[in-house]
């Protein structure tokens, strides 16, 4: 299934370590369809916090703070600081911890009527805790089930 989006009013900017955020949105596009007003930042060893953060400000003040959500990996890493310190110049969302569940939350909702920078940071966060299971366990608690029956 191919799901292509018109251009959204919301962008998406992931920025991570190496190739994670890049390889994020490939696994997205794989699975939606190409995408629009979505981008991949990585921060590689040859490179500085300082060199990311100028291409993050020049997101900002090439789409507007208002309409952008920051997602890294990483709480307190470099890509994380580096949005971090665009908060002294700009109010932007930014949410960490990023998984394809809240990616991939953003991305399909981000269009829908009414649809918020600050409703998307909410809905990415409860997506993401609900992808959290310890697989074992909740195999147990069901077999468990099944013999009560």
């Amino acid at each position: 299934m191919n799901y292509t989006m018109a251009d959204s009013k919301i962008r998406v900017v992931l920025v991570s370590h190496g190739e994670q955020s890049k390889g994020m949105l490939n696994t997205v596009q794989m699975l939606l369809g190409e995408q629009t007003n979505i981008a991949a930042y990585s921060l590689y060893p040859e490179q500085t916090i300082d060199d990311l953060t100028k291409v993050l400000r020049e997101e900002i003040e090439k789409y507007g703070a208002e309409n952008i959500i920051f997602l890294t990996e990483l709480k307190h890493g470099s890509p994380f600081n580096a949005v971090v310190s665009l908060t002294r110049d700009y109010d932007v969302y930014h949410v960490t911890g990023t998984n394809l569940a809240m990616l991939m939350t953003i991305v399909l909702e981000r269009d829908f009527e009414g649809a918020t920078c600050e409703g998307l940071c909410e809905a990415a966060i409860n997506a993401a805790a609900d992808s959290y299971v310890d697989v074992r366990k909740m195999l147990m608690d069901s077999d468990d089930d099944e013999e009560d029956e």
